[in-house]
């Protein structure tokens, strides 16, 4: 049996893959509170979280991968102390309470 053909034709939009960016998030529906918090009054771009694409308000970065984190998204490690991204970071629910541990202790800890 052969394969159905199409039924839209030419006329089916083509579906590609688009990079959204800090750029195209100030276009979107929130635009304006996202170029207020990506975008400085000069028009340079800040230092972006990378997790969350807001502005960074410190100089907090993951001392795993090393990318700079707002302060919404800093996860402490409860094995070593150090900071974690939430890529780097490893959430352990297996206790009462929630702890974040590095990928290094999270080694020790299996």
């Amino acid at each position: 049996m052969p394969k159905r053909g199409c039924p839209f034709a030419d006329a089916a939009p083509l579906q590609l893959k688009v990079r959204v960016g800090p750029k195209e998030l100030s276009r979107g529906v929130c635009g304006e509170r996202y170029s207020r918090e990506i975008f400085d009054l000069s028009g340079a771009v800040s230092i972006a979280c990378s997790s969350c694409v807001r502005a960074v308000d410190g100089k907090a970065a993951c001392s795993q991968c090393e990318r700079a984190l707002c302060g919404q998204c800093v996860r402490t490690c409860w094995g070593c102390g150090t900071i974690a991204c939430a890529l780097c970071g490893l959430l352990d629910c297996s206790d009462m309470y929630e702890k974040v541990l590095c990928t290094s202790c999270a080694m020790f800890e299996a």
